[in-house]
Order: C-alpha cells, then structure tokens, then sequence
C-alpha cells in the first residue's frame, strides 16, 4: 500500500516542469561544488588525507545542506495537492495507525 502511494506521488512530482528544472540545478550545483573541491586537492595536495576524505567529506556535508532546503521546496507542493484534493486526511491516517 504504502510502495503505491509512494510510487503514484513521485509519478505525478515528475510529470510537472517544476521537479526537472529544480533537479537540474540541484545536479548542477552539486556537479559545481564537486569541481571546487578536486580544484581546491588539485592545488594544494598537502596533509595526510587523500582526494577520497578531502574531496568527499566536504561534499556530502555541503549536499545535506542543500538537500535541506530543496526536499521542503517540493514537499510543500504535494502537500498542498493532497489537502487539495482531499486525500491528506487518507494519508495521514495510513502512517499513524
């Protein structure tokens, strides 16, 4: 039940522009901030850490960063879809019981 709820919201998050155009920059963001860190191990190699822990470590913190101010961006607007239509009150009453 919950894998087709799941299933049919993402179907209907990635039929609107809105989703392709925020992942987009959310992939070029991440692709730019990627490319900052190599640059920055590229130019200053020193310290025992390798490119894996230089590189990575920064990036994943800046990722969780970002990913915390997209994922509230499309989250509202299924949420106002589903008060909306009227199916919020079904769905909450699915993960509460």
């Amino acid at each position: 039940m919950a894998f087709t709820i799941a299933w049919r919201e993402l179907r209907n998050l990635f039929l609107s522009p809105l989703a392709w155009v925020l992942l987009a920059v959310v992939q070029a963001v991440f692709a730019w901030l990627f490319l900052l860190q190599v640059q920055s191990f590229v130019l200053n190699p020193g310290g025992v850490e390798g490119v894996t822990d230089r590189v990575s470590a920064l990036l994943l913190q800046h990722r969780s960063i970002i990913m915390l101010l997209v994922v509230p961006m499309l989250s509202m607007r299924l949420i106002s879809e589903e008060r909306r239509s009227g199916s919020l009150a079904l769905l909450c009453s699915h993960r509460c019981a």
